[in-house]
């Protein structure tokens, strides 16, 4: 074999290993750790939304429990009930006519209620299957829905009745609390049910099932029904009975889930309080209100939930975005033609898609994991999957993304890799061909010369190019003149050699920059989603209205994520509000705060504490545990005011760590100051246990938990400190205005006296008025 060939052929061998070796690193590394990264941002949405979910039901629940307790709701339920069995009597005297022979609602069920349920149905009802029989129940559908003047879907519209039977005027004293109650809190519909007869004495929405009997009526096999027996049957003011979303045809088989608790006189039952949830408020929390790009789902991902019959309990993204394509995809599985009909027909996938998968089947076993399977399309997903917590239903959490999109980076990476491959060996192959031909071209010319100095041609002229050892052995059939040539030679191929080495730094500078500039932006990705992270752990706006309507939290972070953070919950007749400033902030102060939130919830839930200095003692404890992991003595703590507020007595409980607790009391020009103790919840060299302070307020008083970033922030003319006087003579010229406006005009007096300042710490204001 000749050497030009051998030459080539080493070439090749060594740049197609060495491209491979290095290939093969890169993308088994970066494959492994997109793989990780995608789940772990599955995982972290998984997480987020099973806490919506959970806190929804748990929100709706107590919600029950509490309105069934309420004073209106016990004289509603009794007036409706007495009022519900006379109406057909006190009609006929009235009237002077039979109920009997006036009472025709067929034709609204033939005109109005059949077709639209036969619509949105495959099975053909007739209105036979859902006249009510007794004359009561007949009656008032008659006045509130055949005779009601408003369309269907408005019939809650209808206050005020001129019949002057004694159910009108009690609708048009109670109906106006519970239509302002479901609307504010968007259920479907409220019942009120008699405990004996199981008739539907109440309904705020007004539909067919409004007046008759869950014993043995129409509606009598629903899961309405069955909401209905549970509750009925229990002894206890707190059971709560749930039963899952299912079609429901009174509503026009629109799938309905019901919640119910019995209403007790005392320590009689007297009747059942039933709540209707649409499945809306499902749906915009597992789509994320169809913005699903805006939790890190890309063009594919999506969170569900399947209840323990394999079916779906929310609309699939698929179904939302392309149905053409979802259809297409379930019929290239198998799915049935009657189940594609069924959705197609009432445009839902909702208990109809089956969704038996391999995180399925190990979710509702109790498992949480992380794995890639086929998902309800048979189309490979990355799923990280867990069972959720929520009384009376078997559901699980599935978030998902397709394997394509979440490995699409290290799809492209391996395709470069193949053209950079393919591409370094079409230039390896042309560099070794002219590599060889300049090693090979020298030794046939000296081979030439030779020759012909052997022949004695001693004229003949040796042109050599060359260093190496032909270029040595050429040198002693060449005279001293080429010595020049040889010096301008070398000194170009030096100049030539500087180029490369240029471009090269270059290009490597190049990369380290856009490297950089890569893990900045992923760094800043990171701090973002840390934000929605840390933002789950503070009190929804609509969790703090409930238990105090008259109140504001002035909340601004100086980084994107904050070392303050706000607290609250609530037990039986107590809510707990605490204002918390963690050491430091932005990323550091977050990890503080979440260690704090953490903690704080522990010493109420896990150690039953209601005392404030208790709970501050206890907190302490937790706090030095978790950062004394190490032999490094950390210091890490939070400063934070504690109050716990009793609704009924008006009586309050105050612990503080170097903040204190401001009472504003009626018709005083001053604050009354609640010292804390002079002491961090954190390690400390002269720790002593917190003080409990018990005032009683009354009606009215305000009462202010903050931290210093507010009194902290520089700015005005001279570029000092606001400090504490000033905010507390702003807050007392405005204590008469409500919460959200002191909040509005606290907010823009800081940032007015910032102005061009930059902000130098978290700030976080509580307010609360009596």
């Amino acid at each position: 074999m000749k050497i030009g060939i051998k030459l080539t052929t080493l070439f090749i061998a060594i740049s197609v290993l060495s491209i491979s070796i290095i290939g093969w690193i890169a993308y088994s590394e970066g494959k492994k750790s997109l793989e990780t990264e995608s789940f772990n941002r599955l995982t972290a949405v998984r997480e987020m939304k099973a806490s919506q979910i959970e806190d929804y039901f748990r929100i709706i629940e107590n919600q029950i429990v509490s309105y069934s307790l309420d004073y209106t709701v016990i004289e509603a339920m009794k007036n409706f009930k007495k009022d519900f069995y006379t109406s057909a009597e006190q009609f006929e005297n009235l009237n002077h006519k039979d109920t009997t022979e006036w009472i025709t609602n067929k034709s609204y069920y033939e005109n109005e209620f059949i077709k639209r349920l036969n619509a949105n149905s495959l099975i053909q009802h007739n209105s036979e299957e859902f006249l009510i029989k007794n004359k009561e129940g007949a009656l008032l559908q008659r006045i509130f829905i055949a005779n009601n003047p408003n369309p269907v879907g408005e019939k809650h519209n209808l206050t005020l009745i001129k019949d002057s039977i004694d159910y009108a005027k009690t609708h048009s004293e109670f109906h106006p609390l519970f239509k302002d109650f479901l609307t504010r809190f968007g259920y479907y519909d409220i019942f009120l049910i008699d405990n004996i007869r199981g008739d539907i004495v109440y309904s705020v929405f007004k539909e067919v099932d409004f007046g008759t009997s869950l014993k043995d009526g129409p509606f009598s096999k629903t899961n309405l029904a069955k909401v209905f027996e549970t509750a009925v049957g229990s002894n206890d003011k707190s059971f709560v009975s749930v039963f899952d979303y299912e079609p429901y045809e009174a509503s026009y088989n629109s799938p309905a889930s019901f919640i119910g608790t019995p209403i007790f006189d005392n320590d009689v039952c007297i009747g059942v309080l039933v709540f209707q949830m649409p499945i809306d408020v499902i749906n915009n929390i597992m789509t994320n209100n169809e913005n699903w790009s805006d939790v890190g789902l890309g063009k594919s991902g999506e969170t569900y939930l399947v209840s323990d019959d394999y079916t779906l309990r929310n609309q699939s993204r698929f179904l939302i975005e392309s149905p053409k394509e979802y259809f297409k995809m379930i019929k290239d599985i198998n799915v049935s033609d009657a189940t594609i009909n069924k959705i197609k027909t009432f445009n839902s996938c909702i208990g109809l898609q089956e969704v038996k998968t391999e995180g399925t089947i190990a979710a509702l076993k109790g498992e949480s994991d992380t794995r890639i399977f086929e998902d309800y399309r048979g189309v490979e997903v990355l799923s990280s999957f867990k069972p959720l917590n929520i009384k009376g239903l078997n559901w699980v959490i599935m978030s998902e993304i397709d394997k394509s999109e979440a490995f699409a980076p290290i799809t492209k990476l391996r395709n470069n890799i193949l053209i950079f491959f393919v591409g370094t060996l079409i230039m390896v192959l042309v560099v070794s061909f002219f590599a060889s031909k300049m090693i090979t071209k020298p030794i046939k010319s000296l081979t030439k010369t030779s020759r012909e100095l052997a022949r004695g041609n001693w004229d003949v002229e040796v042109r050599v190019n060359q260093k190496d050892e032909i270029g040595i052995l050429a040198l002693s059939f060449k005279s001293m003149q080429n010595s020049l040539h040889k010096l301008v030679d070398d000194l170009q191929e030096i100049n030539h050699n500087l180029e490369e080495k240029v471009n090269l730094r270059t290009q490597e500078l190049k990369v380290q920059k856009d490297l950089m500039e890569e893990k900045n932006i992923e760094i800043l990705d990171s701090i973002h989603y840390a934000q929605r992270l840390q933002s789950a752990i503070l009190p929804t706006q609509q969790f703090i209205y409930e238990n105090l309507n008259d109140s504001f939290v002035l909340f601004l972070p100086k980084d994107i994520v904050s070392g303050d953070f706000y607290w609250m919950v609530k037990k039986g007749d107590e809510i707990l509000v605490a204002a918390v400033d963690c050491t430091g902030h932005g990323v550091p102060g977050a990890m503080v705060s979440l260690v704090g939130a953490n903690s704080l919830n522990r010493c109420v839930n896990e150690f039953g504490l209601i005392n404030p200095a208790e709970i501050l003692n206890k907190l302490r404890e937790l706090v030095i545990e978790t950062f004394n992991t190490s032999d490094e003595e950390i210091k890490d703590g939070m400063d934070m005011s504690l109050v716990i507020i009793n609704k009924k007595t008006l009586e309050i409980n105050f612990a503080g760590a170097n903040n204190p607790l401001w009472i504003a009391r009626k018709e005083e020009k001053e604050f009354e100051i609640i010292k804390s103790d002079k002491q961090p919840i954190g390690r400390f060299d002269y720790a002593k246990p917190f003080t409990n302070n018990k005032i009683q307020l009354k009606k009215g008083d305000c009462i202010y938990l903050f931290t210093d970033g507010y009194a902290d922030q520089f700015g005005g003319t001279k570029g000092k400190k606001l400090k504490y006087k000033p905010l507390q003579d702003m807050m007392l010229q405005n204590i008469h205005l409500p919460m959200h406006k002191q909040q509005t005009l606290l907010e823009n007096a800081f940032k007015d006296w910032m102005a061009d300042f930059e902000q130098v710490d978290d700030v976080c204001i509580i307010g609360v008025r009596i």
